[in-house]
């Protein structure tokens, strides 16, 4: 049976520790100090391979220990038998009880690890859109609340979009098709974002947000046309849209820093009145309030 290469060097190491406790026995004659040396194969051991390690090496150490204990015992056969047999019991022993003690300590960490992932992946959960894997409104509510609340000089811009006449799509096609749509355009969204602190999310239904930290009015009017072009490229037929015979977006935007003064529900208000703009307005556009 050819041994594990995990195992095998931790299998080096206990006998290299058995080896060297068994030479300074040897040199030193058996005493109090030395034979405490054999407690660090066992340790090892049980760290390693836990309770039936910690058994086998303290066995090991107490045979190892036993021709020297002639030199302690001298009296006569049976003492010197019993005292082996006690020093085998009492090294097995304490193998047995580290090893359990590691065991239950690995337990409860590995345990703790667990309840760690589930919690992590609990929250991601909540905290994500089932339909198209990107974050929903409750994680979009938590990042623009701390934004606002940790504003420096820079400025940041929020930018709202609306699939035009989605209602109209998913009568035409239904609402598999109307889901479909909805990962094509997060997606074009996603691509579209290039810094790693840009964030979006599904707001709902067919709304989408986008915070753009450090980006001024200039900067958001443009990642906002780039994002409503690539959307227009998809070319998705939706036959029934009175804007265009594809799927179209329209989009406000807002840009705000600490001087703006705006409450969080204050940010989204005046983007979504630039949305509204944008629609009123023929619709597959953006529109900025800050610039309208």
């Amino acid at each position: 049976m050819v041994l594990n290469k995990r195992r095998l060097l931790p299998i080096l190491y206990i006998s290299l520790a058995l080896a060297i406790s068994w030479v300074i026995v040897y040199t030193f004659r058996p005493n109090t100090v030395t034979v405490h040396l054999y407690y660090f194969p066992i340790i090892l051991s049980a760290w390693f391979f836990k309770a039936p390690g910690g058994i086998i090496s303290g066995l090991l150490s107490g045979f190892l220990a036993g021709p020297f204990m002639m030199l302690e015992v001298t009296e006569n056969v049976n003492q010197l038998t019993v005292a082996w047999i006690i020093r085998l019991l009492f090294f097995s022993s304490l193998g047995a009880f580290v090893g359990l003690l590691f065991h239950r300590l690995q337990a409860h960490q590995i345990n703790m690890i667990q309840q760690n992932e589930r919690i992590i992946e609990q929250t991601n959960m909540a905290n994500t859109d089932s339909l198209t894997s990107i974050p929903n409104r409750r994680k979009f509510d938590q990042v623009l609340q701390e934004i606002v609340g940790e504003l420096s000089h820079k400025t940041t811009s929020l930018i709202i979009l609306d699939i035009d006449h989605f209602k109209q799509f998913n009568d035409s096609f239904g609402h598999p098709k109307g889901d479909e749509c909805l990962i094509e355009v997060a997606k074009t969204i996603q691509s579209t974002l290039k810094r790693p602190t840009d964030f979006f999310a599904r707001y709902g239904g067919e709304e989408f947000v986008v915070i753009l930290p450090n980006t001024d009015q200039k900067g958001a009017l443009k990642i906002a046309e780039s994002i409503r072009k690539k959307v227009a490229q998809l070319n998705i037929p939706n036959p029934n849209s009175r804007t265009k015979p594809f799927v179209t977006i329209s989009l406000g935007a807002e840009t705000f820093d600490k001087f703006s003064n705006f409450r969080k529900e204050e940010i989204l208000n005046r983007a979504d009145q630039a949305l509204y703009l944008a629609k009123s307005r023929g619709r597959n556009q953006v529109v900025q309030l800050t610039s309208s």
